[in-house]
């Protein structure tokens, strides 16, 4: 078991070596990433519905193409998890809810799709919060059952975490996919928006939404990303840009004091880090966070009610509390206050772009607080009680805000076996460079 394990916590090149070489099979991988999550997955709760007849049919075809010299790629024959908010043909898209209980796809989205083209062994469906609004999640931390793995892309995480599968697409609309890779000391990608397709994913707040990866290492994460963009390739590799990434300017929070003090602690000895490498440190003046919230609830919760209403009804009872209020609280917003909102937001977006004239690369703590215990109801936030969701995702909804491509890294000066994050941020369209840069946190 020790041996499978290690396969499965492999990165993606090494098991890419292995299948290429044929020391190893895809049906051999996919069996064994079956055989994990029969053993994990009922105490860890990350995958709603496991697909294991399709899943052994697409590596048995992995397999033909393989010994033909045909393959597709980084990703051919590798197992893949899909966040159940995200429309895979034949298999349950339910979003987390009994209001879609019983729902199955009858189509692909635009991002499976590209999984499909590349070859990707999908295992099934992980499970999120309810229409991905929380960041509570129904998974447990494989690092410690004690703590919550984040969300809403909780699966997604736990499931790559715990070695179920190497990769997992998450959705990440005010922090999911950052939130819950910090929490499991993962790797989580928000790309500049719209770079992935949000097509044939189930909205949360469709001008915040993105489509992202969650995966161990910021290699996995760029062969990851690569194979799901619609148009390819354009070569991520970041593994030899170190060079690059030790002369970048990193501009900081100026103020932390709204932080933790182990959680400031631990970025600091990480920026610390990358000083001592070569890179230029510069404390920068963020947007203030309290502007921020007011703006990102009308927005979120205007497009929750949009959405739901139109679709469910008023009369829907069968939402959790948290979707009801948010329901409610966004059928109150007037057009007046969504237009200021999205007025703030133009403003916000403009600010973080001004910022990047002297840093190539912004860097803050992903979380402004350690991961809440379990069932932990409210958390303390600079001496103020506060929701945990809110809490969770106060350093990462700017940057749903403002497009940048934004990434949750477990840094090298923390343990790999307990949470930490840090948040790095780069311009538009700059994922190469924030991965490179984000290579040197963890390497």
């Amino acid at each position: 078991m020790s041996d499978q394990l290690d396969l499965l916590l492999s990165p993606i090149r090494t098991v890419r070596r292995r299948l290429d070489a044929g020391e190893l099979s895809p049906v051999e991988l996919t069996r064994a990433a079956l055989d994990r999550i029969e053993a994990v997955n009922p105490h860890l709760g990350a995958f709603t519905h496991v697909a294991a007849e399709q899943a052994l049919a697409s590596a048995q075809a992995s397999e033909r193409r393989l010994a033909r010299g045909e393959g597709l790629g980084p990703l051919d024959g590798i197992p893949v998890g899909v966040k159940d908010l995200v429309a895979t043909e034949g298999m349950p898209l339910e979003a987390g809810s009994d209001v879609l209980a019983g729902h199955v796809a009858d189509r692909d989205a635009a991002a499976v799709t590209s999984l499909r083209r590349a070859g990707a062994v999908i295992l099934g469906k992980v499970s999120l919060d309810e229409f991905a609004l929380t960041t509570v999640g129904p998974a447990r931390n494989p690092l410690d059952d004690d703590l919550m793995a984040g969300g809403s892309s909780g699966g997604s995480a736990v499931a790559v975490a715990a070695g179920m599968c190497f990769a997992a697409i998450g959705t990440d609309t005010g922090g999911s996919v950052r939130v819950p890779a910090e929490c499991c000391a993962v790797t989580g990608l928000k790309p500049t928006q719209g770079l992935l397709p949000t097509e044939g994913v189930i909205p949360l707040a469709p001008s915040l939404d993105h489509v992202g990866t969650l995966a161990r290492t910021v290699d996995d994460t760029a062969l990851f990303l690569e194979a799901l963009l619609p148009a390819r390739p354009v070569g991520l590799d970041v593994t030899g840009g170190g060079e690059a990434a030790r002369r970048s300017r990193i501009g900081i929070p100026a103020d932390l004091t709204g932080y933790d003090p182990d959680v400031q602690a631990r970025f600091l000895a990480a920026i610390d880090r990358a000083s001592s490498q070569g890179a230029a440190i510069t404390r920068v003046e963020l947007p203030d966070l309290q502007v921020l919230k007011g703006a990102h609830w009308a927005i979120l919760a205007a497009e929750i009610a949009d959405y739901h209403l139109a679709r469910f009804g008023p009369d829907e009872k069968r939402y959790g509390q948290p979707m009801l209020d948010a329901i409610a609280a966004g059928a109150a917003v007037s057009v007046a206050e969504y237009l200021d909102a999205q007025e703030t937001r133009g403003a916000l977006r403009r600010q973080v772009d001004g910022l990047f004239a002297d840093v190539d690369i912004l860097a803050l703590p992903t979380m402004v607080i350690d991961p809440p215990r379990y069932g932990q109801a409210s958390v303390r936030v600079a001496g103020v009680d506060d929701d945990p969701t809110a809490a969770m995702v106060r350093g990462t909804s700017l940057f749903n805000h403002t497009g940048h491509p934004a990434l949750s890294v477990p840094p090298a000066t923390s343990p790999r076996d307990r949470p930490a994050g840090i948040q790095l941020v780069a311009p538009h369209l700059a994922e190469r460079r924030l991965l490179t840069v984000a290579h040197l946190f963890e390497s």
